[in-house]
């Protein structure tokens, strides 16, 4: 049976610390996007105004919240109607919405994660130093966080034995002990040098088995030889030539049930190089699926 395919707009940059994100879908659909997915049906949305004031110190966290609901709403939707959602954000506090949907759809004991970002993003508003929800979403969808941070009627509550992160090396210092708490499975960009790539997936790949997955890609764990039109320009990231590898080896696995693409700004990207990448990356993403 033929795919067919929903693109989820998340409009949001005010999650983090810079602005730029939120014009990423309008980018990647005037680059050809929706042809890579069969023609999918669009899910925009509305390009909302920051909110002054960050009450409990989460910045713009009214604004950050209505984005993650629309979200939400617009992703059960495509669940409900069979089609398989493809998110493009914005800034990666979008996965708050992504990952409501998908636990209150399958469950949230039955989804895992498989994170392809330059960080953890496993914050809690106690633990954060900036205050921006970027950094806090796999925590708010793991239950860790304060009622502000819950998207739908009830918390997420993924388990963190079904965490899988790839490509990171900006940890901050408390993100490392909830990371060892809850279980979750972390690989760094440099286990992925030292040890090698497949060696990396030889440990992730057999534990998704059982599990509804969800891929949720950050540009920022590129190297910003490679790539450079994001908020965060890390050295000694993965190649466009690894994340490729990783994103079919998951999606080859016939598990994964939804992709999400974040953090792309194309402010930063006027000749439209890292646009070309970020289409090739996924094309790659398209062509497994098909």
């Amino acid at each position: 049976m033929e795919r067919s395919f929903a693109l989820a707009e998340a409009a949001v940059s005010c999650g983090s610390p810079t602005r730029g994100t939120e014009g990423a879908f309008d980018a990647l659909v005037g680059a050809g996007l929706p042809a890579l997915f069969g023609g999918a049906r669009l899910l925009p949305m509305e390009k909302l105004t920051p909110c002054e004031g960050w009450p409990d110190g989460l910045r713009h966290l009214d604004t950050v919240m209505e984005v993650c609901r629309r979200l939400r709403t617009g992703v059960l939707d495509a669940l409900e109607r069979g089609e398989w959602p493809v998110v493009i954000g914005g800034d990666h506090s979008c996965a708050m919405g992504t990952l409501a949907a998908l636990g209150e759809f399958y469950g949230a004991e039955n989804v895992a994660v498989v994170y392809v970002d330059a960080h953890t993003d496993i914050n809690t508003e106690a633990t954060s130093e900036s205050g921006c929800i970027h950094g806090m979403d796999l925590a708010a969808a793991c239950g860790l966080c304060c009622g502000a941070l819950t998207v739908g009627k009830n918390k997420v509550d993924l388990l963190g034995e079904n965490l899988h992160f790839i490509g990171a090396r900006s940890i901050d210092p408390p993100e490392h002990g909830i990371v060892e708490r809850v279980g979750a499975h972390l690989h760094t960009a440099r286990e992925v040098r030292e040890r090698g790539l497949e060696a990396v997936l030889g440990e992730i790949l057999p534990a998704l088995a059982g599990r509804r997955v969800h891929i949720s890609f950050d540009v920022d764990v590129l190297d910003p030889a490679q790539f450079r039109a994001t908020g965060y320009n890390i050295p000694e990231g993965l190649t466009a030539a690894e994340v490729e590898r990783i994103l079919g080896a998951v999606l080859d696995t016939g598990l994964v049930c939804s992709f999400e693409c974040v953090e792309y700004d194309p402010t930063r990207d006027p000749e439209g190089r890292d646009l070309d990448t970020l289409m090739g990356i996924l094309r790659t993403v398209a062509d497994r699926l098909r």
